[in-house]
């Protein structure tokens, strides 16, 4: 079914269709109380760390040193989003018949896993805090990659680069220096006919002879066990870096130590291996799939409710416009362009906005390690809040 959503979405040029296709069609069923099994505990935990392993394995020592050029960014971002948990959380609180654990925990641009968990452990209304996350998260993922993909077609308008010439056989040059034969002086194809001789045999006999010798075995199967090695040494590392964050109870855990664990090897010097742009789809799908187990009929029967829709949705408003002004702060305050900045100061959550920042080029460490602080900032400042409040 995530699968069928990514194709539909996906034929109907849907930003994000991979992430947008299995929420909208299995939470669809989930919301008209269809029985549909859960995802695979599995499933979350290794999108995961499949997402450390990519965003570690681009750091280098040159990487490290721009560490430095975060610190701004990152405070620019956290002052932002606690500045939003006391202003957003009164205005629900005040306005929507919310009560301050529900109010605050709505108003927090912290991840949907761990902003529900707290939700729970406070007492706080877990289908409101659930359904204002997941609006805004749906609201990142329509809203941001039509937006990136708007500025990229303004920065690079159609037209604006010309494909360059195919060569073809009667502009290939001659494959030998110094004079050539008579001939080949009036003949522009004479270089192609000297290139089509030296083109090798496609008998496949000869081709069977020249790839599948003893040879030639014996170097794939060579470069096979050093990659399967290389492999299987990555997923140990990061494995281990994430469930040791995960055990001590760290936000995201396994995706942070993950992360933090393969970039250490990485910069040490340890060969690690890169997860491939291919399997990033299909990434994105199992994202997609755990994210829509979040979608009940609750949250149906909540959107529904005057008193909370309205509120909500001019709350969620306001986040994406300050969003939209934080992030041209970022822009103009430090060296950052622009569609990272934009990412970086997107309220949604951690996993969704490195994901999409993996999916459009950009750099996912810069905009994985923003929200990270932010939500580690709102894991210490609510609960601070809530021992004031209650």
């Amino acid at each position: 079914m995530g699968l069928a959503g990514w194709f539909l979405l996906a034929r109907l040029r849907v930003p994000a269709p991979e992430i947008m296709g299995p929420i909208i069609l299995i939470g669809a069923f989930r919301a008209s109380n269809v029985d549909l099994p859960a995802a695979p505990d599995i499933l979350f935990p290794a999108a995961q760390l499949i997402i450390g392993i990519f965003v570690g394995s681009m750091l280098d020592k040159d990487s490290v040193r721009q560490l430095k050029t975060m610190a701004l960014s990152a405070l620019i971002v956290v002052t932002w989003a606690l500045s939003m948990i006391l202003v957003i959380g009164f205005f629900l609180n005040r306005y929507s018949a919310m009560d301050p654990p529900t109010a605050l925990l709505s108003a927090s641009m912290g991840g949907l896993p761990e902003i529900s968990v707290l939700a729970v452990a406070s007492g706080a209304s877990a289908a409101v805090v659930i359904f204002m996350q997941m609006l805004r998260m749906l609201g990142s993922i329509m809203l941001f990659p039509a937006i990136l993909e708007w500025i990229k077609k303004r920065n690079h308008p159609k037209g604006t680069f010309q494909d360059r010439e195919q060569p073809c056989p009667t502009n290939l040059p001659p494959l030998h220096a110094g004079p050539g034969p008579a001939h080949c002086n009036s003949n522009p194809g004479c270089g192609a006919e000297e290139h089509q001789k030296k083109l090798p045999e496609k008998n496949p006999g000869v081709l069977i002879r020249r790839y599948l010798n003893r040879k030639s075995i014996f170097k794939l199967g060579l470069l096979a066990r050093q990659t399967w090695l290389k492999i299987l040494s990555t997923a140990a590392v990061a494995t281990a870096g994430g469930f040791l964050l995960h055990s001590l109870g760290i936000p995201a855990g396994l995706m942070v130590g993950s992360t933090l664990a393969i970039a250490a090897a990485s910069v040490a010097g340890m060969p690690v291996s890169r997860v491939s742009k291919r399997l990033l789809s299909i990434l994105l799908v199992t994202v997609g799939i755990t994210l829509a187990d979040n979608i009940t009929p609750e949250m149906i029967q909540t959107m529904a409710n005057f008193k909370f829709l309205v509120p909500i949705l001019f709350a969620t408003t306001v986040m994406f416009s300050s969003s939209f002004v934080i992030a041209w702060i970022i822009y103009r305050l430090t060296d950052w362009d622009f569609p990272t900045s934009f990412l970086a100061a997107a309220p949604g959550g951690f996993t969704v906005m490195t994901a999409l920042a993996i999916k459009h080029g950009l750099d996912p460490f810069k905009i994985s390690m923003i929200p990270l602080c932010r939500l580690l900032a709102i894991k210490m400042f609510v609960p601070l809040m809530f021992m004031i409040l209650i």
